[in-house]
């Protein structure tokens, strides 16, 4: 799931390779700059295509996933955004 709730982008269950266009649309919703910002801590899967597009958007993560795998692998690529 994707959404938007005050001024952050919140994801959870598992975003698939659909989900990247509905990731672009939300965070295109988002102003600019350091104000993106995105909630994954419901995450439990996201796919390559979807971090691309966080990656891509500089969004600054205000909650990581539970899994550490996952919260280590995205944390790793979301490091300099």
């Amino acid at each position: 799931m994707i959404e938007v709730n005050d001024g952050v982008l919140t994801c959870s269950g598992t975003l698939t390779v659909e989900d990247a266009e509905v990731l672009q649309a939300q965070l295109a919703q988002l102003e600019d700059g350091a104000s993106r910002r995105a909630d994954l801590a419901g995450c439990e899967h996201v796919h390559a295509a979807c971090l691309q597009v966080l990656m891509a958007a500089g969004v600054r993560v205000t909650a990581w996933p539970a899994g550490n795998a996952l919260a280590a692998w995205l944390g790793t690529a979301l490091a300099a955004a």
